[in-house]
């Protein structure tokens, strides 16, 4: 594998691999959705509900299945609770896509354009991003990726023993896409499958090599007992998750029946704009290759080979269902692109063979491209640790739950915030930290009692509380937009 990469590839893909790696050691949870999604594998833990993962304590998480959660909580199993432990498993799901497309690029496209491929894929602004985050995101487009090389393989594989277990894993990925984030999982592998066989005329080899029947009583069994136990566990979800999250996030726009959080509203299709800075830079190289490439002669492609069908439609499609499926919604985030682009990574590669031998590419300027994710992503991991205090980081109270742990006499001072909940706040404190009502009353209580009480607010809220509560207070710090604040 390592001969197919040039010297500049190897770069990028060290440079890459090496910032997330930094990156997920000591680089702060975001809030709220970094430190919610490992939040909540704490509170597996602390509780001990496996079943249906906690959102708080007594409050079930229905917005989204367990696979996730339980690698999450697995790791802090293994390391202890911290933003390594928490990102490493979306590290190695990042890596397993890496290594899967690679795989399937070397088939389809060689060993030397599969090594291109890798470098887009992995220096894409999304994917970079997404690999060292605390997201479902990156599990999902493992399932994915998984289903639509295991389906192209079943149907090309020259041993038929080995596309009989493709076909299979085929199957398992779209039935672990129902235990990391349901039912999107079957829309977004088979709206570009169903819409191949019809463009390529494949319906008998998918109807004759893939076990339609035994394969979905494989998937089902996979997801459907943990479906049924978790309603059990946790009446009510089914009808939240599947109707609430599957139907009415995706046609209202302005949602208000989320339960965990706010509908991300945004105009339909104007997930196309977030694909192209999501897969940043190459989709303006890719699009740039596109408007050039009928001005060029001499250029041809042979639509057709030995495999069943055409492979290129097999990418574009697999690339572009998610903009085209959530062209329809208005709830939408940038990370809803993710799934189609280790497809887009093959076909940047293949739009560039077009107007260049791959030797050539891999040695041209196209290839150093690849370093400015990678090379942002380095500058500002090292501004954060060189200098933390110019980027002091907004979306977590780290900073103040450090320190607090650092200036408490006593370990059962009591560490309090007021107004919406901080699941950093939380994250840190291991659920110790108590969240209180912005008012009069909710604060005087703090100095009625015999702990020692520090309070995080919010810092324009502090001149809205009265004297005779201020004067029990004393300012320890100040961050952004939050005070620390100590009982006197």
């Amino acid at each position: 594998m390592i001969k197919t990469f040039s010297h500049v590839s190897l770069a990028i893909l060290l440079l890459a691999v090496l910032t997330r790696l930094l990156g997920i050691i000591e680089y702060p949870l975001h809030d709220p959705t970094e430190a919610r999604y490992a939040e909540i594998p704490r509170l597996i833990i602390e509780t001990g509900n496996w079943i249906m993962p906690p959102f708080d304590y007594d409050v079930p998480f229905w917005g989204k299945p367990p696979l996730t959660f339980w690698l999450t909580a697995i790791s802090f199993k293994l390391f202890g609770y911290s933003e390594f432990a928490a990102r490493l498993p979306v590290f190695l799901l990042a890596s397993i896509v890496l290594w899967l497309s690679y795989r399937f690029a070397k088939v389809i496209l060689g060993a030397e354009k599969a090594a291109f491929s890798s470098v887009v894929l992995i220096s894409t602004a999304l994917f970079f991003i997404a690999s060292g985050a605390v997201m479902t995101d990156m599990a999902l487009c493992l399932c994915i990726s998984l289903s639509m090389i295991s389906f192209w393989h079943a149907l090309n594989n020259p041993s038929a023993q080995q596309a009989k277990k493709w076909s299979y894993l085929f199957f398992v990925g779209m039935g672990l896409g129902l235990l990391v984030k349901g039912p999107i999982v079957g829309v977004l592998v088979l709206l570009p499958l169903i819409a191949w066989v019809i463009l390529e005329k494949q319906w008998l080899a998918a109807w004759q090599q893939i076990p339609w029947f035994k394969g979905s009583a494989l998937m089902l069994l996979i997801a459907v007992p943990w479906y049924i136990i978790a309603e059990i566990d946790s009446p009510g979800f089914i009808n939240y998750f599947l109707v609430g999250e599957h139907f009415k996030r995706f046609v209202d726009a302005g949602w208000h029946g989320d339960l965990y959080g706010v509908a991300h509203e945004h105009p339909r299709g104007k997930i196309w704009l977030l694909w192209l800075f999501a897969s940043f830079p190459w989709s303006f190289i890719f699009i740039g290759s596109a408007v050039s490439w009928p001005l060029r002669k001499n250029k041809t492609i042979t639509l057709k080979n030995s495999c069943q069908g055409n492979w290129h439609s097999y990418l574009l499609l697999w690339a572009i269902a998610p903009m085209v499926f959530f062209s329809l919604s208005g709830n939408i985030l940038y990370t809803y692109v993710l799934p189609g682009l280790p497809a887009f990574a093959m076909m940047v590669t293949e739009m560039l063979c077009l107007r260049f031998d791959i030797k050539a590419i891999m040695h041209s300027k196209w290839l150093y491209a690849g370093f400015i994710i990678p090379v942002v992503g380095l500058v500002f991991m090292g501004l954060a640790w060189t200098m933390p205090e110019k980027l002091k980081f907004e979306k977590n109270q780290k900073h103040l739950v450090e320190i607090f742990l650092n200036t408490r006499q006593a370990d059962n001072s009591q560490l309090s915030y007021a107004g919406r909940r901080l699941f950093s706040i939380d994250f840190h404190t291991q659920g110790h930290a108590k969240r209180i009502t912005i008012n009069v009353q909710s604060i005087a209580a703090l100095t009625n009692n015999s702990i020692e009480d520090y309070l995080i607010v919010k810092k324009k809220n502090i001149p809205k509380l009265p004297d005779s509560v201020l004067e029990n207070f004393e300012l320890i710090t100040k961050y952004r937009k939050y005070a620390l604040l100590k009982e006197k």
